[in-house]
């Protein structure tokens, strides 16, 4: 039972790796080498990536049988077929595992990074070998060669792995629940990204409106972009598969704005669409990865707010700063609970010294904005803590703060922490008699 669960999973990714490659053959049409669109890649990628590596072995030996077994049913030549599939499989395997030894996480920008450290490296280590094979078996020229099969590569990961990262929980892309709102404009994006890349690649709107043969081939870009800040990494990947899928359909009939650029430019018959949808997927990551990334930060705030204010409560203190030029205090604690006050009601300096004994107002002034009580009268680096008392209550609390001064030796910032302490232990206030 325990080995049969051992092997879903990878005769799952077999299965996929199969039908992606069926359907890459099914867009590319008739080729002698390599054609423009490779989503197997992808596959294999993602599949390393969310397979531990001990268990790479039957995932590996599988995807291999799913490429030989392709060839069988295409009835190309296994020998061939064999040798492709251990060139892209083993390539991207040796990949996967040089970037999972770097010392970084495979999140945000560093999932990124390591993507495009993957994609450059396997499709430019693979194509090498293949172009080597078809330049010494069929005389095919060897950097044509090498340029198709690179980039069939890597736009095969860039558009499947975001795709497989993302919906299988990997860490790559962080997304909690989506607004209502966000969820409405996130569709009305997608459903607009559908039809503008209709608009593109079937018909001659822009010819008609603007005399330009490709200018709304962009327009699908922008709403992928709405559609990944509204809804994430997910979204966005999915976007560009959908975009992906329609580009290369249409591509495969003659039609859309590169169908032209490939007859006007032959030396680069299939350059375009593959650095079109390249560019896509990766401004889907990069605005996912930023997203993530900004997303996180908020999240490692809050939870550091959360925890400061919480020790803060249990130990009786006050955190704030001062801005000395604004006379504004910002405060982080429980003030009301200490103060008798909401913080929103203690925002001036004025406000402030009004809880405070008469007997001690002037000198905690003069100690918030002149530097006062300090070991040389000027910096606050040394200042010693200041007792003082609350009006009404009589509670003693500790004032321990610190000034920071700008490059022209002006007050810049006060930041300091109150501490409430009962009256019987506090020391005496400075001036006054026991």
């Amino acid at each position: 039972m325990v080995k049969s669960n051992y092997l879903v999973a990878p005769l799952a990714w077999a299965v996929v790796y199969f039908l992606f490659g069926f359907t890459s053959h099914e867009l590319n049409g008739a080729f002698i080498a390599s054609g423009y669109i490779w989503l197997p890649a992808g596959i294999t990628v993602g599949a390393l990536l969310l397979t531990p590596t001990a268990r790479w072995f039957p995932l590996l030996v599988l995807l291999v049988a799913a490429q030989v077994l392709l060839g069988w049913v295409e009835q190309r030549d296994l020998l061939r077929m064999m040798l492709f599939s251990l060139d892209e499989i083993g390539v991207a395997a040796i990949a996967v595992w040089l970037v999972r030894r770097a010392p970084f996480p495979m999140e945000g920008l560093f999932f990124v990074r390591g993507l495009l450290m993957i994609g450059v490296g396997a499709s430019v280590v693979s194509g090498l070998f293949g172009a080597a094979w078809f330049q010494l078996t069929q005389g095919q020229p060897f950097w044509q060669t090498l340029r198709i099969w690179a980039m069939s590569d890597l736009v095969g990961i860039l558009i499947m792995t975001p795709v497989l990262a993302g919906w299988s929980q990997f860490r790559a892309t962080r997304s909690g629940g989506i607004a209502r709102t966000e969820f409405l404009l996130g569709l009305g994006s997608f459903i607009a990204m559908v039809v503008s890349a209709y608009l593109a690649f079937d018909s001659d709107i822009d010819r008609l409106v603007f005399d330009v043969s490709f200018s709304t081939s962009y327009v699908p870009l922008f709403f992928i972009a709405l559609v990944t800040i509204l809804w994430g990494g997910r979204g966005g990947a999915l976007s560009v598969v959908v975009l992906s899928l329609m580009a290369f359909v249409y591509n495969s009939l003659g039609r859309g704005p590169f169908v032209e650029l490939v007859q006007l430019h032959s030396s680069n018959a299939l350059l375009e669409l593959q650095v079109y949808l390249a560019v896509a997927s990766l401004l889907s990551l990069l605005i996912s990865a930023l997203k993530t990334t900004r997303e996180q930060l908020h999240e490692d705030v809050a939870r550091w707010k959360t925890e400061v204010e919480l020790s803060l409560s249990a130990s009786r203190q006050l955190a704030y700063t001062l801005d000395p030029q604004q006379l504004t205090f910002t405060w982080s604690g429980d003030v009301e609970a200490l103060l008798g006050r909401p913080a929103a009601q203690l925002r001036t300096l004025d406000q402030v010294l009004a809880l405070v004994s008469p007997l001690d107002q002037a000198r905690l002034r003069r100690r918030l904005l002149d530097g006062g009580d300090t070991a040389d009268g000027a910096d606050g680096d040394e200042r010693a803590d200041m007792p003082f008392r609350l009006d009404g209550s009589g509670a003693v609390v500790l004032d321990a703060s610190r000034s920071l001064l700008d490059a022209e030796d002006q007050l810049a910032l006060v930041a300091g922490v109150w501490r409430f302490t009962d009256a019987g232990d506090a020391p005496t206030p400075a001036g006054r008699s026991a």
